[in-house]
């Protein structure tokens, strides 16, 4: 009798350790996951490395010439058509510093959801590829929060056949060597 509640006391303490022990990994993933910058839908924070080079919003984008596309994209729910209105990235880019598209070669893009993808500065530079859209049919491009309220921003590859890199519910673009 004495050893069965020296056994369940020991397989108590385990359990208990087990618990503490998950509860701080969740708690380290939180804080890597964070997002520092605060980061909202309807902005997007461009910068390169730890310098904050602008921030955008969707009113800012409408500021700038626009075109509107008619595309059809290949999912895995099959083919959506949509009539994006967008602004070429490299007019974005050149509004926030003429110099951007020579001095870097990539960009990193990150929506609020954690979707990270990449897009190379001779893509953005190819004429009728590389856009931020915000109008789809007309109306703005829904937040990732539902009832939000807030409009989206959505990076648009052209030359992508499956649309694998568009970056929904944008917050951030970093440029990089």
């Amino acid at each position: 009798m004495v050893l069965e509640a020296k056994r369940i006391g020991k397989e108590n303490k385990i359990l208990v350790l087990g618990v503490f022990l998950l509860i701080l990994v969740i708690g380290v993933f939180s804080y890597l996951n964070r997002n520092p910058e605060d980061l909202k839908e309807g902005q997007i924070l461009f910068k390169a490395g730890n310098t904050k080079l602008s921030v955008m919003t969707v009113d800012d984008l409408k500021k700038l010439p626009s075109v509107e596309k008619k595309m059809t994209v290949r999912t895995s729910r099959g083919d959506e058509e949509h009539l994006y209105t967008m602004t070429p990235l490299r007019g974005v880019l050149e509004a926030i510093d003429p110099k951007l598209t020579e001095e870097y070669e990539k960009i990193i893009a990150r929506g609020i959801d954690g979707y990270t993808s990449g897009v190379t500065m001779s893509e953005v530079l190819e004429p009728d590829n590389v856009y931020l859209a915000y109008l789809d049919q007309g109306r703005p491009l829904p937040a990732q929060k539902v009832g939000a309220g807030t409009e989206s921003v959505q990076v648009i590859i052209c030359r992508d056949q499956f649309g694998q890199r568009f970056v929904k519910f944008l917050v951030s673009m970093e440029v990089e060597n």
